[in-house]
Parts: C-alpha cells; sequence; structure tokens
C-alpha cells in the first residue's frame, strides 16, 4: 500500500515539474497559455463583444443612376409577366417493357409525376407549354398565381414542335401574356426567362439571345438560343422580352451530362411566331396545321458546289423530289439549289424546311434555284403536310398510283417517340387512319405497328414499301402493340381490288 503511494507521490511531483517549466518557458518567450486562453475566452464582467458595423454602402445610388434604374425596371418586368406564369403538376401511367421469368416481353406499368411550366395566353385560360411535359399523362393540375389549383384538359398537341394547348376547367380572372414578334428579335437582345425549376416555385432568370434560327432537327426548325439560365421544370415557360411580351416557350438546353442535365450557358426556346401560329391552327382545327413541299436535302459540300459549278456559301441542295408533291408539280428536280424561298435568302436545309412548315396551305411560293450553272424561277403551291406523301421517295413511281394505294390502305404513320424508344419499343405508330379505308376500325391512332407479316418495320418508308408491294395482290397481318399496354395483336387488312 505504501509503495503505492509512493509511486503516486513520484508521478504527482513529475508532472508540477513539467507543468512549471513550461509555464516559465512560455512566460520568457511571451506565448499565451492554456490560462490565457480561459481568461480570454470567458466574459468576466458580462459585456458583449464590441462590433461597430459599417453604415453607409460603398458607393450611393446618386453614383449609379442608370443602374438602380435598371434593377428597378427589372422588378416591375418581372411583377407584370409572374402573374400569367403558372406551374403544372403532371401524373399517369408509364410502361417499360421487360422480360418476364418465361422470357415473354411484358409492359410493366408504374405510376408517374413530372413538373413542368406553362404561361396562360388567353383570358378564357388557354395555356402554352411543351409537349414533352404533358405526353402520356391522363391528369395535369394548372397552378395559377395565388397558389390556386385547377385541373386542365388537352386541347391540342403538336409533338414535333414541342407545343401542347391546354384549357383550364375553372373560371378564374385569368391574365394573359401577349404574343411579341419573334422575327424581330436580335442577337444581344435583354431576354427574362420564367419557370418552375426543381419543383421549388415560380422564378425568373435573365439573359440575351445568343442566336437566332437555331435548328437541333429538321423536324422541329428553328430555335432561339440564349443565355438565360434555363433549368428542368422550366420547360413550356415564357422567354419575354423588355416589353414583356412572349418572344418564345423554353424548351430545351445543351448539357453534356444527359442523366443528370444543368443549365450550361446554353438555352433554346420555340419561336413566338411558331408558337402563335400552332396555336391558332389547334384552337381552330384541333390539330397543328403547316406546310409541305416534299423534298429530301443533303449537304451542300465543297465537292458539290465543284461538281454543279456553285461558287457561294448558301442554299439548300435537292437531293430527292416526292411523286405527286408540290416540289415535283413546280419542276424542282435532283442536285437544284434551292438559294430563296419567298424572296428571302436560303441559308441551308433547316432553314428552308422553317419557312416551308410556317407557309400557309394553298400560298404560292416564288422560289430561286441554281440549275445549270444559272438562276430559274419557279413557283410551288404549299400543300398541307402529308405524312404519306413525306416518306415516300422518287423511285416508288415505278408503281402505278402509290398514292391512291396508300390512301384506299388508309394507315398514315410516323416515327416512334424518343420515350417510346427508350421504353424499347420498335415500329411505326398509327397517326391518323383515313374514313372508309381498309384499316377503319381495325386500328386506332397511337397504336404501334412492330411488324408487317413477320417482317419487323422501324421507319415509315419501309412500312409503305410494304403495302405497296403486298396491298393489291393478298391480305397484308399486321403485329399490333400500344405503349403502357401489355397486349400484342394481329390485324388482318384485306386486298384492294385492282385499280
Amino acid at each position: 500500500m505504501k509503495e503505492g503511494y509512493r509511486k503516486l507521490l513520484v508521478l504527482t511531483i513529475v508532472l508540477l515539474s513539467a507543468f512549471l517549466v513550461v509555464t516559465g518557458i512560455r512566460k520568457i518567450s511571451n506565448t499565451p497559455g492554456l490560462l490565457d486562453f480561459i481568461k480570454n475566452s470567458v466574459s468576466t464582467d458580462g459585456q458583449s463583444e464590441k462590433a461597430t458595423l459599417a453604415k453607409d454602402p460603398p458607393i450611393s445610388e446618386d453614383e449609379i443612376p442608370m443602374l438602380q434604374k435598371l434593377n428597378g425596371e427589372y422588378t416591375k418586368l418581372t411583377e407584370a409577366v409572374m402573374p400569367s406564369v403558372v406551374s403544372l403538376n403532371t401524373a399517369g401511367v408509364e410502361g417499360k417493357r421487360v422480360i418476364d421469368r418465361f422470357g415473354r416481353p411484358v409492359v410493366k406499368r408504374s405510376e408517374t409525376t413530372s413538373q413542368g411550366s406553362g404561361v396562360i395566353v388567353s383570358y378564357e385560360g388557354h395555356v402554352i407549354t411543351n409537349y414533352h411535359v404533358i405526353a402520356n399523362k391522363q391528369k395535369i393540375q394548372v397552378i395559377t398565381e395565388g397558389n390556386h389549383a385547377y385541373w386542365a384538359e388537352i386541347v391540342g398537341m403538336d409533338p414535333m414542335l414541342d407545343i401542347a394547348v391546354l384549357k383550364i376547367n375553372g373560371k378564374g380572372k385569368f391574365k394573359p401574356l401577349k404574343f411579341g414578334d419573334s422575327d424581330e428579335v436580335r442577337e444581344g437582345n435583354i431576354v427574362l426567362a420564367f419557370g418552375n425549376p426543381f419543383q421549388i416555385g415560380k422564378s425568373v432568370t435573365n439573359g440575351v439571345i445568343s442566336a437566332r434560327e437555331r435548328s437541333l432537327s429538321d423536324q422541329q426548325g428553328e430555335l432561339l438560343q440564349s443565355s438565360a439560365a434555363v433549368n428542368p421544370g422550366y420547360s413550356g415557360g415564357p422567354l419575354v422580352n423588355t416589353k414583356g411580351e412572349i418572344i418564345g416557350i423554353n424548351s430545351q438546353i445543351y448539357t453534356t451530362d444527359q442523366e443528370n442535365p444543368g443549365f450550361q450557358g446554353i438555352s433554346f426556346s420555340i419561336p413566338s411566331n411558331i408558337v402563335k401560329d400552332t396555336f391558332e391552327a389547334i384552337r381552330k382545327r384541333g390539330r397543328p396545321v403547316r406546310g409541305f413541299l416534299g423534298v429530301s436535302m443533303e449537304e451542300l459540300t465543297n465537292n458539290k458546289k465543284l461538281e454543279l459549278s456553285y461558287g457561294m456559301s448558301h442554299g439548300a441542295l435537292i437531293d430527292r423530289v416526292g411523286p405527286d408533291t408540290p416540289a415535283e408539280k413546280a419542276g424542282l428536280q435532283h442536285n437544284d439549289i434551292v438559294l430563296e424561298y419567298n424572296d428571302k435568302e436560303v441559308r441551308d436545309p433547316s432553314h428552308l424546311i422553317g419557312m416551308v412548315q410556317r407557309t400557309k396551305v394553298g400560298e404560292k411560293v416564288p422560289m430561286t434555284i441554281w440549275r445549270d450553272q444559272r438562276k430559274v424561277q419557279i413557283t410551288a403551291e404549299i400543300v398541307e403536310y402529308d405524312s404519306i406523301l413525306a416518306t415516300l421517295s422518287e423511285d416508288l413511281e415505278k408503281i402505278k398510283n402509290p398514292i391512291t394505294i396508300l390512301k384506299a390502305v388508309g394507315i398514315e404513320v410516323t416515327h416512334l417517340s424518343m420515350e417510346e424508344w427508350r421504353k424499347g419499343y420498335t415500329g411505326v405508330k398509327v397517326q391518323s387512319i383515313i374514313a372508309k379505308s381498309q384499316a377503319e376500325g381495325l386500328l386506332e391512332k397511337g397504336d404501334i405497328i412492330t411488324h408487317v407479316d413477320n417482317r419487323s418495320v422501324t421507319q415509315p418508308d419501309i412500312f409503305y414499301r410494304y403495302l405497296l408491294k403486298y396491298a393489291i395482290k393478298r391480305p397484308i397481318t399486321l403485329t399490333v402493340t400500344k405503349m403502357n399496354d401489355n397486349n400484342v395483336r394481329k390485324v388482318t387488312i384485306q386486298p384492294l381490288n385492282q385499280r
């Protein structure tokens, strides 16, 4: 026991000696120690630490009058536009193709929800948004200013242009936003983008027009490119000018990360003139109406320029001319270069497609073309877009009355959407069934045709070729399914009478 006390006493003396040595060294070197830290950290008199804050801004309002005025005008513009912007909540059933335990392809259904934005364009409650926001959704809820919720119905859609028109079911004091003239937009113009990013509520960002008449696909035509920050959820919201007019509908962003898309300084909007024309067509006829010329085009390479003795950089080179189309009737030929359309210079194929689509049906349009080392003037009468005419190529002229045969069968098809491709579907989608045709009552809009007589089809032109080859000879069996439907059925189209 004494031995234990002796060891404790020795340890205490050693620790005390070490503490005194360290304290002496700190005093000599003027280094604060533990006691100093405790003393300085705890207020002994109960008074708070003194802190004097700045009273004046680093620069006065009088020194930046223009910036102060601009700041106020941004606020005023935002307050004027925001009541017309709506948030959209959508719900539906999504189908995904999977293989069951017996090795059979089946569709697994699951409920899906998504969010987006829109803009009110009429006092009656019409709303413009993107098609991809409401595609395959059975329930659409519109949240207006003041957090008022309404159900909405679809008036019409244009999947090609990514535009949808909704109508709010309910009475309210809706504040519509005016359409501006997107043709008047210039690079450098200030713009504001409105939307509901990441479901956090309505927001606004600003930027400038970076470029006009950008084209991401031949079908969609020209878009406005801006630097306004547009993130997921902004889709369908308005892009406005400094007068608060709609000059575009937010549609897409450029991103290198498809899994987690986010703004990278480039966003795209559908020009307001295209949106307004589509809205009016849907409002009056329930569907979009666009012009059609009937040509396929190819790149105007340097080799082609040499071959055709063409020295300029602009123009659209004609590859093929469809049978019985406005282009054929106007006299357009392979290797023609379209220089001007309706007295406007044609930059490239996408530019020409956009102008044709916006041309009124029945309008006779003058065109300047380059042929045989000289300019030639022709006139084309634009007709309404026809999916059959659009997919037929010139070599089908060898078949007698191809258009008559296809219209008698009565199935108009189009490409599958990106959503359908992602879900594993292949084939072509029924766009419409012609009244009193062979297919009437057997198929309906939205059906997906995967096979013709057990031959797979992935393109509309391939499907039409099968029909033309066999329609007047014997019955044709179609394999048909539908998105979000487990059923696969066989449909037989009876042969046509010889014509």
